[in-house]
């Protein structure tokens, strides 16, 4: 029992240190500037949003699609694995299943694009920032 209230002490007055180290830094920190609202900074931030917002629809209508080529897949497989099980090949069938995974296959590669196009959107500004400033 006394480790216990050993291992109590110790823990308080760790988490005692811990607080007067976070007071410290809270303390030292500099104190938030205001930001510089310019006429052009709010052009920009509200362009962005736009952008964002345009990126945002585009990948839920491409994961909307990728959701629904495979529901697809996923019911002309079953319908395959049916057709298997009774041993009755059936052409057509082959060939909606291959048609849906095809299907599949491109929205995932549009739902892909989309994302990587979001991505170069954002890494854009910081990388044309750190050439500007180099130069």
């Amino acid at each position: 029992m006394s480790e216990i209230d050993e291992l109590q002490r110790r823990i308080g007055a760790a988490l005692d240190r811990i607080g007067q180290g976070v007071a410290g830094i809270s303390a030292a920190a500099p104190a938030p500037q205001a930001p510089d609202n310019t006429e052009k900074d709010v052009a920009e931030a509200l362009a962005a949003r736009d952008r964002l917002q345009t990126q945002l629809a585009d990948m839920e209508r491409d994961m909307a699609r990728l959701r629904q080529s495979n529901d697809q897949l996923r019911e002309v497989n079953e319908a395959l694995r049916a057709a298997n099980e009774a041993q009755v090949g059936d052409s057509q069938l082959i060939n909606s299943a291959l048609s849906a995974e095809v299907e599949a296959l491109r929205a995932a590669h549009a739902a892909s694009q989309t994302e990587v196009r979001a991505i170069l959107d954002a890494l854009t500004p910081l990388v044309g920032d750190s050439e500007t400033e180099e130069a």
